[in-house]
């Protein structure tokens, strides 16, 4: 926490960088005098004073307000950064983080990004592929956007599995609001992550920086529709750039939302998934073998066992009252329940599928 102090006097993360890379502890810079620093640093007068302001200034307020709000830093300096965003071309000097910090040494580190006006056709692949991943024990990285961001991070809530959000505003800032429960529960249940201090409002600048953090700790980045020229593509080309594997899921080709994914794939620069298990196998993880609807714990009715055999192609109402036999008012709230355990899926054109 000592090399914080910089930051809360106000010194750029660049000149707190190149300190960090010259000298092992805070404690060293003091060690120097004033022509030292100024000529090897090439930092002037004020600069100075503030690094000086840095060691006798009361923090306190500051600190206590952090630990007020469950909210820990660590530095590029510290043992528990991050190892994989440690590697990337320009890793955050500091972490603002809320949760389980373990989550990042994970091996299975797998993100998720995408548009943030997902059709029903991008909820639905986006919804597969985690729960495959999940079940693989995948934890998932995304940005607690709208749209695929959110379905990823609370579809990962739902299997119980772990999620680590990376969020573009300060950790008190909640953005956007609508997200406020999945927030406040990735906190508590996975990992929360800012470079930027608290207070930081979501300026639109951030989130592209913000978007090397979410590639940096992931082993893969996969993107679930994309426009020609979304910001979903700027993650992949970072990607790209630090040496990890991107996937896309293919598209409609008449869909505006999937023209970047299905351009990554016919460049080959994404591999095209259709699944999670795709991923896995990618990687020769193995499948957690708890991935029937019985191991998930999803209690299932004799009629609602009945409606899962029938779904074994996807099918519209009408043929689920012929195939079952059960009056339309009843089967409504039956696929209802189904639809909220996870077990089917509504699509478009009135029809249901299986989920799993």
């Amino acid at each position: 926490m000592e090399w914080y102090r910089l930051k809360l006097v106000g010194l750029k993360d660049s000149i707190i960088g190149r300190l960090m890379k010259n000298l092992e502890n805070y404690e060293d810079i003091f060690h120097l005098d004033r022509e030292q620093l100024k000529n090897y640093f090439k930092i002037d007068d004020d600069t100075i004073n503030s690094i000086y302001d840095s060691k006798t200034k009361d923090f306190t307020k500051h600190f206590e307000k952090l630990k007020n709000l469950g909210i820990k830093i660590v530095s590029l300096k510290d043992k528990n950064y991050p190892k994989m965003l440690r590697n990337i071309a320009q890793p955050p000097i500091f972490l603002y983080y809320k949760g389980d910090l373990s989550l990042v040494e994970k091996e299975r580190i797998i993100a998720i990004v995408g548009t943030r006006k997902a059709t029903t056709y991008g909820k639905n692949c986006c919804e597969k592929i985690v729960d495959e991943l999940v079940d693989g024990d995948v934890v998932i990285v995304s940005g607690l956007a709208m749209g695929i961001d959110t379905i990823s991070h609370r579809r990962t809530l739902q299997k119980n599995g772990k999620t680590i959000a990376v969020v573009g505003s300060g950790l008190d800032v909640v953005y956007p609001l609508e997200n406020r429960k999945y927030w406040e529960e990735i906190g508590e249940k996975g990992l929360l992550i800012s470079e930027v201090p608290l207070g930081t409002p979501p300026n639109s600048f951030n989130f592209p920086r913000r978007n090397r953090i979410i590639v940096g700790l992931s082993r893969g980045v996969s993107v679930i529709e994309s426009r020609e020229k979304g910001g979903s593509l700027i993650t992949a080309f970072l990607a790209l750039e630090e040496g990890r594997d991107v996937f896309a899921v293919p598209g409609d080709i008449f869909s505006p939302v999937s023209l970047g994914t299905n351009e990554l794939i016919k460049k080959s620069e994404a591999k095209l998934i259709t699944s999670g298990k795709d991923i896995l196998e990618e990687y020769g993880w193995e499948i957690d073998s708890k991935d029937s609807i019985e191991e998930n714990n999803f209690f299932m009715s004799n009629d609602e066992k009945k409606i899962y055999e029938i779904l074994s192609v996807e099918k519209n109402l009408d043929e689920i009252i012929l195939e079952s036999g059960i009056k339309a008012g009843n089967l409504l709230a039956i696929l209802m329940e189904m639809e909220i355990k996870g077990i089917v899926a509504s699509i478009s054109g009135g029809k249901y599928r299986r989920k799993k």
